[in-house]
């Protein structure tokens, strides 16, 4: 009679299983074993929310049946948070049926995978959570109802088939509108001329002062001609002197370790990786890493949104930092940090298992990326017990007739807890240190600069994470899913490091604002997680939370149903600045089938479109879209020719769904041919770089005219072949330099002296 273990992943199983005997069985359930329909809705709205969760995986169930029927005790140790809970739960119901005896049930938790935490936990195992389960069922309704009645609506109206694929999700939705409601100010967005002023001076030791203010007041120059006369003013000063000198020590204390939100965001801003990369390498750190000593998970459970720490944690990290650093870079007392409002606490921080395994010392058996996720995790939580850096900063404050100036400052006296995080440093800013109050310093030059004040920047994953958690939307295991989910969708893209809102995106945002304004309004949504928390903590009933979402929502789906099923003027219309050129009616923008045109609002009777290319720059704000001068613009493009290698003729310049190709004029022969750049291809050597759509990420890319006998591709603009190197080509990056695509070569050069980028077939 063995003893049954399931939990939800099999590596975590394999992990679990080397721990312990043969008296015990490990099996997982992979994921959750029941779930509400996929062709239905499930739940009777009529009937209190009832819901139809069905079995899945069944020949899955079967085997932990089988297995169940002959173990004496049946551990349920899936994850400690709803979800983990829920399959648990749902666990006891299937396997009930053959374990008669529910004390043969017991459920262990835990927030590491070593042996020593499961064998503790094996012996002091606890029961399931009915709060958790009611919560996560709770979230499971409420995404469902919204999805399911939402979604075909939203493919109905915007696409003209309710089965186009477009989906709206309660969480999701909210997410894509905080990137449209930034795409909006930076569309609206005028930039204003401001002019800076610098002093470079010297007292024996050249240094650079800003001017700050004038006749004491703070200074704002608007324009070149008011920068010009106090320049001339300062130049025509008597002397310029030393009015102040401040000099004071500052301390930086450390971060508090990693929850799940954190942890996504330094990964993204620090390493580069998707919040659902950083997951997924953190589920492998979690689930098990093979080492000399066996299998051993490196860090504690991944999905949390407490800072609480462990006695034992804190004190092997201490002994680390007194042994590997010295006992001066150790924090004065033991250093812990709060909780916010509502965090769950059901798991500790992210930490490493074992602070004696260095990042050095088992970099041989990780990948590259879980090297520097676990260095990033290791770092981060060494450094919490760490002493402080500590700065010296130095501003000197100077007077030239009625202009104030300001020089400041500041060095790294002692590098504390940056020691374990020296990517966290800041740089040197040395000021003279010779230099008194009551100095007169010697004025070397003067100079202006115009600048324009710039819009907001877009969401990067790591901004968006950080705004979701601040506003209360999602949870720790959700904010990986929604990034991911809402670029998936097609409803945004990664431009640079930021995320963009695509046409798509804006006009399914746009569709709920005008229609289900509450299910995009973040405090409405950050309402129903509230209700959630109630819910876990048994403040509320599942039954009033579904109401109180449901009421205004259902009144809102009856409305736009019914105006649809009314047949009259189109219930969702976005207009565009094009009027038509064969009726002289306005249009507006349509989508089909993954494409955008302008259609005629007097359709059926004219039946009139216009084609816009994927990649044309669309301004989208309350009164519609602009698009004339872009479209201009294309046409204006697309007048080149060039000529037919099949027939001799002319080939025109055209753009489909996949972006821009050639064609020839003439009907007999119909060649088409890439847009090529002219740039031989620096791979094979035979080919050239020719310009491709990606329909998936929405983006021009270039790869080899080969393909598939050579697969080279670069993302950016290639401008020119590498001077330097064979491997690489000149790419444009950021507008501002020409960079060799060969991470070997590390060519640079200014984009003033690349060669015109060519355009032929």
């Amino acid at each position: 009679m063995k003893k049954l273990i399931i939990v939800e992943s099999p590596t975590k199983a394999r992990t679990i299983g080397q721990y312990l005997g043969k008296d015990y069985r490990v099996l997982s359930s992979q994921g959750h074993v029941r779930d509400l329909p996929k062709n239905d809705l499930g739940v009777n709205v009529e009937k209190g929310f009832d819901a139809k969760f069905e079995t899945k995986r069944s020949k899955l169930v079967t085997e932990l049946r089988e297995a169940a029927k002959d173990a004496e005790h049946v551990y349920l140790a899936t994850d400690h948070d709803r979800e983990g809970e829920a399959i648990a739960y749902d666990l006891f119901t299937i396997l009930n049926r053959v374990v008669k005896n529910e004390s043969a049930f017991a459920r262990p938790v835990f927030n590491e995978i070593t042996k020593p935490v499961i064998l503790d936990a094996l012996k002091s195992p606890g029961a399931i959570d009915l709060k958790k389960v009611e919560a996560q069922r709770t979230r499971r309704i409420l995404d469902r109802l919204m999805g399911y009645l939402v979604s075909p609506l939203l493919s109905r109206t915007i696409a003209g088939n309710r089965f186009a694929g477009l989906s709206a999700g309660r969480v999701q939705s909210v997410a894509l509108r905080f990137l449209c409601d930034r795409e909006a100010e930076i569309t609206a967005f005028i930039p204003e001329e401001y002019w800076e002023i610098d002093a470079h001076l010297t007292n024996g030791e050249p240094f650079v002062a800003s001017v700050t203010k004038q006749d004491g007041a703070k200074l704002a120059i608007p324009n070149g001609e008011t920068a010009e006369a106090i320049v001339a003013e300062i130049r025509n000063a008597n002397e310029i002197r030393v009015a102040q000198v401040e000099e004071k020590e500052r301390k930086r204390n450390p971060s508090p370790p990693f929850i799940t939100s954190t942890l996504q965001q330094a990964a993204s801003s620090q390493l580069g990786f998707a919040p659902r990369r950083t997951m997924r390498i953190a589920q492998e750190l979690y689930e098990g890493i093979a080492l000399p000593e066996g299998t051993e998970g490196l860090i504690t459970y991944m999905r949390t949104d407490s800072v609480r720490v462990s006695e034992a944690a804190v004190e092997q990290a201490r002994e680390v930092i007194a042994s590997s650093y010295g006992k001066e870079y150790l924090s004065a007392k033991v250093r812990t940090f709060k909780n916010k409002r509502r965090s769950q606490d059901a798991h500790e921080a992210i930490r490493p298992t074992d602070e004696s395994r260095t990042p050095a010392s088992i970099a041989e058996h990780l990948s590259p990326d879980q090297q520097k996720l676990y260095g990033l995790i290791y770092g981060r939580f060494l450094a919490t017990q760490m002493a402080p850096a500590v700065y010296r900063q130095r501003k000197i404050v100077l007077e030239a007739g009625r202009y104030t100036l300001e020089a400041s400052g500041s060095v790294l006296r002692f590098d504390g807890f940056l020691r374990a995080l020296p990517e966290q440093r800041t740089k040197d800013s040395p000021i003279p240190a010779d230099v008194h109050e009551g100095d007169a310093v010697k004025l070397e030059d003067l100079e202006s600069r115009q600048k324009f004040t710039e819009p907001p920047r877009r969401y990067s994953e790591a901004g968006l994470i950080n705004l979701l958690e601040k506003e209360g939307i999602g949870r720790p295991s959700t904010y990986a899913s929604i990034i991911s989910v809402i670029q998936d969708r097609g409803y945004a893209i990664k431009d640079g490091g930021s995320l963009r809102p695509t046409l798509l995106g804006q006009m399914v945002i746009d569709f709920l604002q005008r229609h289900f304004v509450e299910t995009v309004t973040p405090r409405f949504t950050a309402h129903l997680e509230e209700d959630l928390d109630d819910i876990e903590e048994g403040d509320m009933s599942r039954l009033d939370a579904l109401n109180e979402f449901y009421g205004p929502f259902s009144e809102r789906l009856s409305t736009l149903e019914a105006e649809i099923d009314g047949g009259g003027k189109r219930v969702f219309q976005v207009p565009s600045d094009v009027t038509c050129d064969v009726c002289g009616s306005p249009m507006e923008l349509r989508y089909w089938k993954g494409s955008f045109f302008l259609g005629c609002t007097d359709y059926p009777t004219c039946r009139n479109t216009v084609n816009l290319p994927p990649t044309l720059p669309v301004r989208y704000d309350a009164e519609g879209v602009k698009v004339k001068d872009a479209l201009a613009a294309a046409a204006e493009e697309h007048s080149q020719t060039i000529p037919c290698s099949t027939c001799g003729g002319e080939m025109e310049l055209k753009t489909g769904r996949f972006g821009r190709y050639y064609k020839c004029t003439d009907p007999e022969c119909g060649a088409t041919a890439p847009v090529s750049t002219g740039i031989p291809c620096p791979k094979c050597g035979e080919g050239e770089l020719v310009e491709k759509y990606s329909s998936k990420r929405r983006r021009i890319f270039y790869s080899c005219n080969r393909y598939p006998d050579c697969r080279y591709a670069v993302s950016e603009k290639p401008v020119k072949h590498c001077p330097d190197c064979d491997a690489g080509v000149l790419v444009e990056k950021k507008g501002e330099e020409l960079r060799c695509t060969n991470k070997d070569c590390g060519h640079r050069e200014p984009l003033s002296e690349a060669t015109p980028l060519q355009t032929e077939a």
